[in-house]
């Protein structure tokens, strides 16, 4: 049976083949699109696009195609360009560029890479296999594309695709021979980032180098080469930002009270929030309100409730399931100090768990 598949790409410069680099710019557009539809291949992009659709693995499938963008006026031009004849030739591509042009991966400034690109980049590929275009373990449905881009992102493009499973396609050298690279079983051990998870999500974005060279837990992360100092800034590098990713894809770590702790054991729908709630951070801000004293969690038209404390983790201190508790809840002055336990919401096939936080002191 046909099936609808996303083949994702990051797009370079390819689609400017032909046109001299000193004439690059919006006023070259039309000859771009011109170019592109007289010589499709010229664009790494579409050459691959074409070709997975021949594959005889996707031949009787739909594919659409996703475009995503360094932070490079160039290449918003080129996906704009892509975007446009492939719609005009008849099939579907995709680009938004308020979604899709990531702010800050631009490999040729390693700070902002560092502390806003990357860590984007790889929350964007996580939105669009988790949420937009939900992956099948069995027989993936996403595609990634790592042949066109910066050679900077392939590595993390290609890293993305073995965390969640996918298959790569990518093209054979100069030839016009497309292969397909299927998903190894493996499992990556997070259990480092799983015991120093503070330190990690401090410097997802980057911190000062003052604030943390004197941490033993810091200096620890730098032998083992998860952290970049680059000037005063330092910041998980890539292979740290992927580890923390690959933890995060099915874990979230909350601080909750022993009460909370209860509620959330006893019930599979607190806990479908509380994952969600801990592991999206514009989801959270998006349904907080300042209630009385309280940040308060409100999802939706549901009785489903979180009270929590803001911080590097979540600090949840009262969960409802129940209007009329939350409502009592809420006349409460909120306490000036809570006693906290840090747990991981871990998902499972079925629904999510609460676990135990692993930490060196405790064994596998």
């Amino acid at each position: 049976m046909p099936k609808r598949r996303r083949l994702v790409s990051v797009v370079g410069v390819s689609a400017w083949n032909g046109i001299p680099k000193e004439q690059w710019g919006e006023h070259a557009y039309p000859q771009l699109v011109a170019n592109l539809t007289a010589y499709p291949d010229r664009s790494v992009e579409m050459s691959i696009y074409r070709g997975a659709q021949n594959l005889p693995t996707y031949k009787k499938d739909y594919i659409e195609h996703h475009l995503l963008v360094p932070d490079s006026h160039e290449a918003v031009l080129a996906a704009k360009a892509i975007q446009q004849v492939t719609e005009e030739q008849g099939g579907e591509c995709i680009f938004n560029e308020k979604q899709d042009r990531i702010q800050g991966l631009d490999p040729y400034h390693s700070v902002a890479f560092l502390r806003k690109g990357l860590p984007s980049f790889l929350e964007r590929i996580h939105k669009i296999v988790d949420e937009e275009f939900p992956n099948d373990p069995n027989d993936p449905t996403v595609l990634i594309n790592v042949t066109s881009g910066y050679k900077a992102i392939t590595p993390y493009t290609s890293a993305m695709a073995f965390i969640y499973r996918l298959p790569l396609i990518y093209k054979y050298e100069q030839s016009s021979s497309i292969l397909v690279m299927h998903p190894l079983p493996f499992e990556l051990d997070t259990r480092v980032v799983e015991a120093n998870y503070e330190v990690f999500a401090h410097l997802r974005y980057g911190a000062n180098v003052g604030e943390w060279k004197d941490r033993a837990e810091y200096q620890s992360l730098l032998r083992l080469g998860y952290i970049d100092a680059v000037d005063d800034v330092c910041a998980l590098n890539g292979t740290g930002s992927l580890l923390l990713f690959a933890f995060e894809h099915d874990a979230a770590v909350v601080d909750m009270t022993k009460e909370v702790k209860e509620a959330v054991i006893n019930s599979a729908e607190l806990r479908d929030r509380i994952f969600k709630f801990a592991r999206d951070p514009q989801l959270r801000e998006s349904k907080t309100e300042l209630k009385n004293g309280h940040f308060v969690f409100d999802d939706g038209d549901n009785p489903y409730r979180l009270f929590y404390e803001k911080g590097i983790v979540q600090r949840v201190y009262a969960a409802y399931a129940n209007h009329d508790e939350y409502e009592r809840q809420l006349r409460r002055p909120k306490a000036h100090r809570y006693a906290y336990e840090r747990v991981k919401v871990v998902r499972t096939g079925d629904g999510y768990d609460v676990e135990e936080l692993w930490s060196p002191s405790v064994r596998s």
